[in-house]
């Protein structure tokens, strides 16, 4: 074992020829292993560039629906259309582990002049490692995040209100106009009405 110094390098001496396993760790950072090869007679030098660990996945809280519609950047009814592997993505100077979902915008909640700007198809990212279902539809409150080009739902999973046969899963009971199994164009319709609630608490 070597520990680098101030200059970060570090140096193992005496080493019989040979392959060796290096292994660099850094708290708070991913740690790397690698494979290098002593010559007889000779020395190597090998270079690791650690990367900050990644969040696997957050511990969410339910700020209420009032709160949903005053941080989501658009609400979207979507289906999913495909799922990648899960990847590593910089946001806000954070490294998440995420799933990237295309997805097919089918309709949008008006909130704006910028609402209209969205067009087909999207890109959605879930943090962690469980991805949704290819033509799994839902509500989803998300916010753009410009540094990955991807849309995020706000509050990981819980502002992602599942579809199934045109009718919203919704056990909420912050809504007192939206209900279970209603059509998404009723529930839509619901949320609408109560973007001035929300808009008129988000400027105080």
């Amino acid at each position: 074992m070597a520990t680098t110094d101030t200059s970060g390098r570090f140096e193992f001496q005496n080493l019989a020829a040979g392959t060796y396993t290096l292994k660099a760790e850094l708290s708070d950072y991913v740690a790397e292993n690698r494979q290098v090869i002593v010559p007889r007679g000779g020395a190597a030098n090998f270079d690791f560039l650690l990367h900050p660990a990644c969040l696997e996945e957050g511990s969410y809280v339910d700020g209420g629906l009032r709160w949903g519609l005053q941080s989501a950047e658009a609400v979207l009814y979507v289906r999913l259309a495909a799922v990648s592997e899960p990847d590593r993505w910089i946001v806000n100077g954070q490294c998440i582990v995420g799933i990237d979902h295309t997805a097919t915008v089918l309709s949008i909640l008006n909130m704006g002049p910028d609402s209209g700007s969205i067009t087909n198809p999207i890109h959605i990212v879930r943090d962690g490692r469980v991805a949704w279902k290819q033509g799994e539809e839902y509500v989803a409150f998300v916010r753009w995040e410009p540094a990955i080009g991807r849309y995020r739902p706000i509050a990981g999973p819980i502002f992602m209100i599942q579809v199934l046969d045109g009718k919203v899963v919704w056990d909420r009971t912050d809504a007192p106009n939206i209900r279970m199994g209603d059509p998404v164009s009723k529930a839509m319709a619901g949320l609408f009405a109560l973007l001035p609630s929300a808009r008129a608490a988000r400027s105080r």
